[in-house]
């Protein structure tokens, strides 16, 4: 009846291989074998032959109504013997208060179990899978001897088994998670405890500059103090030896003057008698004249010493001719280096708008290319490969980076899924960028970037997906640079063009509409071909007339009809989400008007190679006198790139630059061609 640890052990061995069962069957065994299969991914248990219990016969109480007249409880399983490792043991103690005798099948199937129990390795890692397969070895002995409670038994013991695989496979799959938890918090634990070391010796670094410098300081202070006492020290030294040196100038004077009196006195020794009293006279006067001067030189003394104390900080004037003289010289040369600083950052500039436009058609070159392989190994046409989307050399994208270079919306490192969007998904997600970005600048009455937009777009309507749509949006564009629309969104949306070049078109088209609509007198919507005709020339004065055939002949393309033009349906989309033809040649002809009117500008300027603002006011009045000055002044300031109140301030800038800032811009002729 009992079979062995290691055939047990071998039969658990799916179990532990890591499969996950994706169907649990129980098959009914045989009446020489009773077999359980569990299949999934090659899982199999094997009990042993029915034959091996004892057989009992049914008048022997083989399977009896026991313990239903009996009370008490039935079996109680508790651990009773020890093994040496574990110290763990398994038993089954009957409790039978009446003494009543159990059925044979049950003290066999209790026998069974023990021995099984005891005989298991539960030293291994599977041990409570091992433990388990003697219990469903007896469970499938007792579910088979009841054949009216089978079907029920076997649909409990089946749910049972794909719980236990299901949980297993549920343990086994957040093992891997666990350690990598695990990891994960010990490395931000050091990465946490490194920078708080970090600051903490930074901190503390900084305490000690701090005390230096406040050390610094107050020897400063004292210095400046010591200073301040010997310079007040001198100052009264300096007016004491000046007033010594007055008394004894003074005292030279009056001693040289006694010396020419005495000396007169002997030569007029004459009339010595006659001046004698004069001689009296003259000393009287003199001691008093020498009283006021001494007063008077007091008093200038104290004027001397407030002066110096007024005045000691002056610079001598000499001094400050030289420093005035070598700061006008700063200044100049100053002022001239921001000129060459000025006119460096033009050029700059102008070459990053070369570099992004020559990148631009570089990629639109490539894309082009691309769209022609595919075409040559496919066998489509042009029409056919519009509605398919340009399939990447790889699956993946390359992130750009997270330089300040970037723009924010294209900022990662790593792999971005390519999804490959179709055209028509892409001129569906810019209509609705389009539309969203119009709304929002006419509520906050201020203009924002296109970028910038786009990138707070993609953040409202994608969330964590927003990265995913970006990069397959800007390579999809950047793919599709036939299709006109999406060409001049990419345009846009990399600063080769200003967004103006876009609302200038739509503008454009609405005129044309608007105008139609309004010269339709009979409210039919719709005209013949020579009232189209000369309702075109009306609206659209600076077309030619080869033009104004281009037009009627997409019209008349377009609607399929060749006596009625219904205008209406000129201007609507096709199935396709794109323009029609006559829209598409309105917009074509507008670039190329535009084009042709830089054209003129450029002969006007007579081949300068630098231009002033001047220069350009005057070429634009030239080939179109009835622009008004709100206008002029605006193409002024994009060709020049800077304000209105600056554009006295421009100096020269280059030819080229300039055009190419135009041309980048919305330009067009205002007034009537000559």
């Amino acid at each position: 009846m009992s079979k062995t640890v290691g055939d047990r052990q071998k039969a658990l061995v799916p179990l532990n291989q890591g499969g996950t069962s994706s169907k649990l069957n129980v098959t009914v065994p045989s009446p020489t074998c009773l077999t359980y299969r569990l299949t999934g991914k090659n899982m199999k248990y094997h009990l042993p032959q029915k034959q091996l219990l004892p057989s009992v016969v049914k008048n022997d109480r083989y399977l009896s109504s026991w313990p239903g007249h009996v009370g008490g409880e039935i079996v109680q399983q508790k651990q009773t013997f020890q093994q040496s490792n574990y110290n763990r043991y398994h038993g089954f103690d009957v409790t039978n208060t009446n003494n009543a005798p159990k059925p044979r099948f049950l003290e066999q199937l209790e026998t069974h179990l023990r021995k099984e129990l005891q005989v298991l390795d539960l030293s291994g890692p599977n041990a409570h899978e091992v433990k388990i397969q003697a219990y469903r070895e007896v469970f499938e002995y007792f579910i088979e001897d009841l054949k009216t409670y089978k079907p029920l038994l076997s649909a409990i013991k089946n749910e049972y088994e794909i719980t236990l695989v299901h949980l297993r496979n549920r343990i086994r799959e957040l093992e891997p998670l666990k350690s990598l938890l695990v990891a994960t918090s010990e490395t931000c634990e050091r990465r946490i405890n490194a920078l708080r070391e970090e600051e903490r010796f930074e901190i503390q670094s900084l305490k000690n500059e701090r005390i230096q410098l406040l050390g610094k300081i107050d020897n400063l202070l004292r210095m400046q103090d010591s200073l301040e006492t010997q310079v007040r020290k001198l100052k009264e030294e300096l007016a004491a030896e000046y007033e010594r040196y007055r008394e004894q100038h003074d005292a030279r004077k009056l001693l040289i003057s006694d010396m020419n009196n005495l000396r007169y006195q002997q030569e007029q020794s004459t009339d010595s008698h006659k001046h004698e009293a004069e001689a009296v006279e003259d000393t009287v006067k003199l001691k008093l004249a020498l009283k006021v001067a001494r007063e008077d030189l007091k008093a200038l003394q104290v004027e001397l010493n407030a002066m110096k104390a007024e005045y000691g900080d002056v610079v001598p004037r000499r001094d400050f001719e030289a420093l005035d003289k070598n700061y006008n010289e700063l200044t100049e040369k100053n002022e001239s280096l921001q000129k060459q600083y000025f006119q460096m950052k033009q050029e700059y500039t102008t070459l990053l708008e070369v570099n992004k436009r020559i990148t631009l058609e570089r990629d639109k070159l490539s894309a082009e290319l691309e769209v022609f392989k595919t075409k040559m190994a496919g066998g489509l046409s042009s029409s056919q490969m519009d509605n398919f989307p340009i399939e990447a050399d790889e699956d993946y994208f390359e992130g750009l980076g997270t330089g300040e270079d970037v723009f924010a919306y294209l900022r990662h490192d790593g792999l971005i899924k390519n999804v490959n969007l179709a055209k028509k998904s892409i001129s569906k997600v810019l209509k609705e960028i389009w539309s969203e970005k119009m709304a929002a600048d006419l509520q906050s009455g201020t203009k924002s970037s296109l970028p910038e937009f786009f990138y707070n777009f993609l953040q409202k309507k994608y969330g964590d997906s927003a990265l995913l749509w970006a990069y397959n949006i800007y390579y999809g564009c950047r793919n599709h640079q036939k299709d006109e629309f999406i060409s001049l969104f990419f345009s846009i949306l990399n600063g080769i063009v200003d967004e103006s070049v876009y609302h200038g078109q739509i503008q454009h088209i609405s005129h044309v509409l608007k105008e139609l609509r309004s010269h339709d007198i009979t409210k039919k919507e719709m005209y013949s071909k020579q009232e189209f005709s000369q309702v075109l020339k009306t609206v659209l004065p600076n077309k030619s007339p080869n033009h104004i055939q281009e037009l009627i002949a997409a019209a008349t393309s377009q609607l399929g009809d060749d006596k009625k033009i219904k205008y209406n349906v000129l201007f609507q989309e096709s199935t396709e989400d794109t323009a029609g033809a006559f829209v598409a040649l309105l917009q074509s002809q507008y670039a190329a008007e535009k084009v042709t009117y830089l054209s003129e500008l450029r002969n006007t300027l007579e081949d300068k190679e630098e231009l002033t603002v001047v220069d350009l006011k005057r070429a634009f009045q030239k080939i179109d006198p009835s622009m008004d000055a709100q206008i002029l002044a605006s193409y002024l300031t994009q060709g020049f790139q800077t304000t209105k109140e600056q554009l006295d301030q421009v100096l020269f800038v280059d030819t080229d630059t300039v055009l190419d800032r135009l041309q980048a811009s919305d330009i067009k002729r205002i007034g009537p061609k000559k």
